[in-house]
């Protein structure tokens, strides 16, 4: 039988989204289960994956956490913000996956979002052009969702939308960029599970198959062996 999914930690979670609002979307999963898999339970986990996906550096997510340590009320109100924004971003983004269209509330509480998070964007010049950064805010604790939400906006208004699946194993969202369109699974351990799920079954089915062919097969009479009718000899019928 499938072993149950282990949990993986904030520190050690895949970044497979392929854009980093997938990837803050996908801090959790099993959302229509009885146990959702949180992974953002404290604000320094939010630090933690902030700095993973390359929000902040180390320095920058120090004194991030320092600031958090002495407004810890703040950063208690800040992080169900946060987790409320992940979720609104989840339901637009899925809307599109599933083919439907979004409400208009949903995009208005993207577009409230966004205005907010324009004024943390600085035009500098980059390597061959001038770009967008955002510049984080180390006082603000829900400065964090600035980046994340340009990076929805960028998504949803760019063709690389229609690259995004739902994975059929969980409910993780991410951008299929191969050759043939065919990736089914934001990781490997999902397709693991799903192909060793898919094996079981297999097994159960052709084990039922045999129980119900042995259960047809004609047994012999409960009193024993047939009897074999003797037939006489030539000298006995003379007899």
């Amino acid at each position: 039988m499938p072993r149950p999914q282990a949990f993986t930690a904030v520190e050690d979670i895949p970044l497979v989204g392929g854009s980093l609002c997938l990837d803050f979307v996908n801090t959790t999963g099993a959302r229509e289960s009885a146990a959702p898999r949180e992974r953002l339970t404290r604000y320094r986990d939010l630090i933690t994956w902030s700095q993973r996906a390359g929000i902040l550096d180390a320095s920058s997510a120090k004194r991030l956490r320092r600031v958090a340590a002495r407004r810890g009320a703040d950063a208690g109100d800040a992080l169900p913000r946060v987790r409320r924004l992940r979720e609104e971003l989840y339901e637009l983004l899925s809307s599109f996956v599933e083919g439907r269209q979004p409400t208009a509330d949903m995009v208005a509480r993207l577009a409230a979002h966004w205005r907010v998070a324009r004024r943390t964007q600085d035009l500098v010049l980059g390597q061959s052009r001038l770009e967008f950064r955002t510049v984080t805010n180390e006082i603000d604790l829900d400065g964090l969702v600035s980046p994340i939400v340009i990076a929805a906006v960028d998504l949803l208004t760019s063709d690389r939308l229609s690259l995004m699946k739902r994975c059929a194993e969980c409910d993780w969202l991410f951008l299929d960029t191969t050759k043939n369109n065919t990736r089914r699974w934001c990781k490997s351990t999902c397709g693991n599970r799903a192909r060793s799920r898919e094996r079981y079954e297999r097994l159960q089915r052709s084990e039922r198959r045999s129980s119900r062919g042995l259960s047809g097969t004609k047994a012999w009479p409960s009193t024993g062996m047939p009897r074999v009718r003797r037939r006489r000899s030539s000298s006995s019928k003379r007899r």
